[in-house]
Formats: structure tokens, sequence, C-alpha cells
């Protein structure tokens, strides 16, 4: 199989070392309907969710994988589960809301009646009405049920996946990125809201940015021109096929409470309200941790600001951003508020995060046919691991991953 273009062309890639991106797949919306079926309905691994989104049995959260509405649900029976938020009828949304409880849904249109494992319960009118009408005799409520979704958690992370032919959770993660969320999910995790943006770029370029280590301190002026910018003792990068771990850490602390690694600002302006750049120890001396995980899913750490993002493709030029914040569930009311508090830091429209939504919105409407991005910061190869940022290696890692995905042949 190969890609084909809207114009009926082959998909042709400039480079095998994955340094050179046709930007066709940026924009062209045949390459971004084969994308649904080959990658994001293929044999990968999406995070869906968190145990602390559907606490109780009848809990459920709806999301996206690609374009395809999904459920989470804690059915009756305390399962985890995913499946098609569609119909098996006519195809209608069973669930209509974002999230909320209920242990049966039905469906709006004709009353079909689920449980919270996508089985099918009861069909209005199955016999139809004074004898006449109803489906066939050999019609089973077992053969009509909700689309169903694998799914696999790493402590309170949950993932699905369309493929049975998707490996183990663990193995497709890897134990670098497998150890980190087992780390952060050392205690039970609370939920402290939700978030949700539309941005106005193709979902790779929103990839892209994550992974791009070396663009924030000339992008995001705000955190020098107040003096946010933390210590840096250490820092890795760890590469585990398309998917990538950014981590870095505090130097040691000079005190038994680690308040001064929280340093006070010392840049060109003072905020009105210090207090939302303050901070707590809770990951020891790791300040940072970024997992970006293929296709698109996000699970980072940021000081005390932490996050699961699922990136939902909407369009070639549109992507949905969803956000749960979460902390843990036993940490103090301070603690909690500062998390709050540093969502206004790298949210939707974070002092430190707006400019990401509107380079990448400039970047797209400045595309065309036929260019090419570059991506050779840091060579062409691609470092399983490394101790430094300057590199590109992890978006040439995503790209490597994409080509195979979607049997694209390189030079």
């Amino acid at each position: 199989m190969r890609v084909e273009t809207s114009d009926n062309r082959y998909l042709s890639w400039p480079s095998s070392d994955h340094t050179l991106i046709p930007c066709e797949v940026y924009i062209d919306p045949h390459i971004f309907e084969q994308e649904q079926e080959l990658i994001f309905k293929g044999a990968v691994w999406h995070l869906s969710g968190l145990l602390a989104d559907i606490p109780k049995p009848g809990d459920f959260t709806s999301t996206y994988i690609g374009t395809t509405p999904v459920v989470l649900h804690r059915a009756h029976d305390n399962s985890i589960n995913a499946y098609v938020n569609r119909c098996a009828h006519r195809g209608a949304r069973v669930i209509r809301e974002l999230r909320g409880n209920n242990k049966f849904p039905i469906c709006p249109y004709h009353n079909w009646r689920y449980d919270g494992t996508g089985k099918l319960l009861g069909v209005s009118m199955e016999r139809g009405m004074q004898n006449k009408g109803g489906y066939p005799d050999d019609f089973s409520k077992d053969c009509h049920g909700l689309k169903t979704l694998r799914v696999e958690t790493i402590k309170d992370v949950i993932f699905a996946t369309f493929d049975d032919r998707a490996p183990p959770l663990r193995e497709y993660l890897g134990s670098a990125i497998v150890g980190r969320i087992e780390t952060i999910c050392m205690r039970p995790l609370r939920i402290v809201g939700y978030q949700r943006q539309t941005v106005h770029c193709n979902w790779k370029l929103f990839v892209e940015n994550n992974r791009d280590t070396y663009h924030g301190p000339q992008l995001h002026t705000f955190v020098g021109q107040f003096g946010l910018a933390m210590p840096v003792d250490r820092v890795s990068v760890d590469i585990h096929n398309a998917h990538a771990l950014l981590s870095s850490w505090l130097p040691s602390p000079t005190d038994t409470d680690g308040k001064d690694r929280f340093p006070a600002q010392k840049g060109k302006y003072e905020l009105d309200d210090p207090s939302i750049a303050e901070g707590f120890d809770a990951l020891g001396d790791l300040q940072l941790s970024v997992i970006s995980i293929y296709p698109g899913s996000l699970f980072t750490c940021i000081r005390n600001s932490w996050s699961c993002r699922r990136i939902i493709p909407t369009s070639p030029g549109t992507t949905d951003i969803e956000y749960t914040w979460f902390g843990y569930d036993n940490e103090s009311d301070y603690e909690h508020e500062c998390r709050k508090k540093q969502s206004n830091l790298l949210g939707p429209a974070g002092y430190i995060a707006m400019e990401d939504a509107e380079v990448l919105a400039m970047t797209q409407n400045a595309i065309s046919r036929g260019d090419t991005s570059y991506i050779e910061f840091g060579g062409a190869g691609i470092e399983i691991t490394s101790d430094h940022f300057n590199s590109e290696a992890t978006v040439r890692a995503f790209w490597k991953g994409y080509c195979e995905m979607m049997q694209i042949p390189t030079p």
C-alpha cells in the first residue's frame, strides 16, 4: 500500500533520515483520512484517561481517538472499559455528556440500552407491536453491542487501542517511560480540573512542538522577562521507537524543606501575585518530565503543573487538545492550590504557553504544497539516549514511526 494525495499522486518522502518532511502531510485532506485508519486505529496505544476520572461504578468520560468518539466507562462490575460512542443500530451517539455517571446508557434515537462494558441489554420493540414487525427470530443482542477497545493500565493511567495486534502496553512504551509513569503515580491521583483548546494547526505540528527541546527560551520570553527560569543540574532524553521522554533535574537542595529551589523572581518584571510561581517538591530533584507517546498523547509534569493531554485531530488544519490536570489524592490544600494556579502558566491561555498556539497557527498558514520542513538540529541521527536538549532527534523519531505506520517508503 502507498499513501495517496488528494490529486491522486503517491506521496514521495524526500529524505531517508527524516530530516526533510514533505509539507503535504500537514495540509492534504486525503492523507489526513488515511492517518485515521493506519495510525489512530492501528497497532498503537492511546493515553485515554486516569482512574481518577472514573472512580465509581457507572462513571464515564467522553473523549476522541483520532476522529472517533470514544467513552471510558467504569462498569457496574467495576471493570474499566472503552468503547466507540456510536450506537450499533443507526450510529447515533449514545453518551452525549463529557462526563458523568450512568451504569446503563440508552441511545436517544431508538432506545437501545447498553451497560458500561458496551454490551447490548435491551432493544425497544424487539418483537414489534401486536405481532407485527420487529426483528427476525435469529436476532441476537450478543451480536450488536458497542465496538469495544482493548484496555490496559499502568498504575492510575488508562490506555486503549483499537487493534488486537498492538503489543503489550509495557513493551510498547519501553522501560524508561513505564518506570517514569510508575514513579509519578507512586500515590493515588486526584483530578485538579479539565480544559480544552482548539489549535489552528495540523496535529503533527503540535506533536513536534512538544518534542522540540530548544524553542522554549527563544519563544517563551515570559520566563526570562519575569526571571522564572529554573536552575538545571542534569537533563536526559530517552527515545523508545517513536516515543520520547524528556527530563531535567534540579541541583541538590541547600536546606531541608527545599523552598529555595523555587527561587525568587530576578527578571526585568515582577508578577503582582508571585504565588502563581510558588512550588513544592513532589518528585524530589525531578523538575521536568515530558512523556510524548506516539502518536498523540502527552503525560507531562512541569514543576507542579501536571497534566495528561490528548491530541485530537479534527481536520488537516485544526486540532483539539484535551487537558486533564492532576495531583495526588492525599496532598495538602496548599499543594492542591499550587497546582491550580500553575495551570495558568502552562494551560491553553498560560503565560508560558500562549505563544505555542500562535506560532503553530502561523506555521500552518504559511505551509504550501511542495514545501519541505528541515529537521537537522543536532545532526541526522536518532540517538536512543542523550544528556542534552540540543537536538531534534525526538522529532525525527516521530517521523520515522509515522513513515513506518503509514507504509511510506523512504529513499
